[in-house]
């Protein structure tokens, strides 16, 4: 029996523990019966925290009587289509929706679809409502009624708005008896420091290369394709197959033209560039990702370590690339990407910063300007 009087579970977490710290640490708990009434279950996009969060929630509210997590419970088969009474659940909405008082029959489709990866991506938009965190924080007041827990999950916590965030803080430092929360994030940097010190972590860590091959080679991926998603995949089974859909070739189409037209100094490219993305911070944001992919890949062409190029079906057009662009500004704006992008930085801002080093460090010669489009433009 663990200190809230349930019966230890260990679940699928048995499995994971070999291959992951965040398995071996749920694993620990969950046989020891110390479970911690708050974790934050974070990691990059990509790495399972979806199914791992969903796995912790059924070997918490497993009710059979042996020493894991069984699946074939009524209780596990509840929990895994989000029906089971005594488990409650929190998900970024669009606005409107999230202005409504939802009950979780509401939203099971939505939460069902995100959680297995069947969904399209949450919208940039998008934030878990302060009424939803406290209708959430009410369920959990209540004693379980199948289980000996309840459990509340709230993904993508990062999009928690900040009055929700503080609202949970109550929850998190006086828990109601038999309640266990998780967050789920992957990025956990935004979330309040005063959430974050009130959670226990589990972090789940990137696939290696290895693996991410044998399971897109299962999957019918081959030759040239195979190898740049496992190289753009960088740990994460979901960017990778993605990338194998061929997701990501409109951003790389945009990227080579941003970056070909900041080295010929044709600002027209950044209007049109800047347009086409529309403002949304999702997608500046993985523009600026893919932008800094090809900026590693010319440093590593400008130092003889062409084998590790990310962007394996484009050799031809990074070495053309590279005879426009100063290797030594590429260094500098491969620390300018990362380093914004690290301390949650307006994304268009980077882009604009980006431009101007690309200018600064194109070896092509500036065509006289017109004097409309300065008029403009400011930089």
């Amino acid at each position: 029996m663990d200190s809230t009087g349930g019966t230890s579970h260990s679940g699928e977490f048995s499995d994971l523990a070999r291959r992951d710290r965040a398995g071996a640490v749920a694993a620990a708990w969950l046989e020891s019966g110390r479970i911690p009434h708050a974790v934050l279950i974070c990691g990059a996009e990509g790495t399972g925290k979806r199914r791992f969060a969903l796995a912790w929630a059924q070997a918490l509210l497993c009710i059979d009587s042996g020493p894991s997590a069984c699946n074939r419970c009524p209780s596990c088969r509840k929990v895994a289509s989000f029906i089971h009474p005594d488990l409650h659940t929190a998900l970024p909405l669009p606005p409107r929706r999230g202005k409504q008082r939802l009950a979780l029959a509401d939203l099971r489709e939505s939460i069902v679809e995100y959680v297995h990866g069947a969904g399209a991506a949450i919208p940039g938009n998008a934030n878990i409502a302060v009424e939803h965190l406290r209708q959430l924080q009410r369920e959990l007041a209540f004693a379980p009624t199948e289980s000996q827990r309840k459990v509340g999950l709230i993904f993508a916590a990062e999009r928690m708005h900040p009055a929700g965030a503080n609202s949970l803080l109550k929850l998190l430092e006086e828990p109601p008896p038999r309640a266990v929360v998780a967050l789920v994030s992957a990025a956990p940097e935004r979330l309040l420091p005063t959430v974050l010190s009130r959670c226990q972590r589990m972090i789940l860590s990137p696939l290696d290369a290895a693996s991410l091959r044998a399971q897109l080679e299962q999957e019918g991926v081959t030759g040239e394709r195979l190898e740049l998603a496992v190289r753009m995949g960088a740990g994460s089974l979901q960017q990778a197959k993605e990338v194998a859909a061929g997701a990501f070739d409109g951003t790389r189409q945009l990227v080579e033209s941003f970056l070909s037209g900041g080295s010929e100094q044709r600002d027209e490219v950044y209007w049109s560039v800047l347009a086409e993305l529309g403002g949304d911070r999702g997608q500046l944001e993985r523009f600026l990702q893919v932008c800094g992919l090809y900026l590693r890949d010319l440093f590593l062409l400008a130092h003889g370590q062409g084998a590790s190029v990310v962007q394996v079906d484009r050799r031809p057009y990074l070495e053309n690339l590279l005879e426009k662009i100063d290797a030594a500004r590429v260094a500098l704006e491969i620390d300018r990407v990362a380093e914004a992008l690290g301390h949650n930085a307006n994304p268009q801002l980077v882009l604009t910063d980006l431009w101007r080093g690309l200018r600064r460090g194109g070896t092509a010669r500036m065509p006289p300007p017109d004097p409309s489009l300065v008029r403009a433009r400011r930089w």
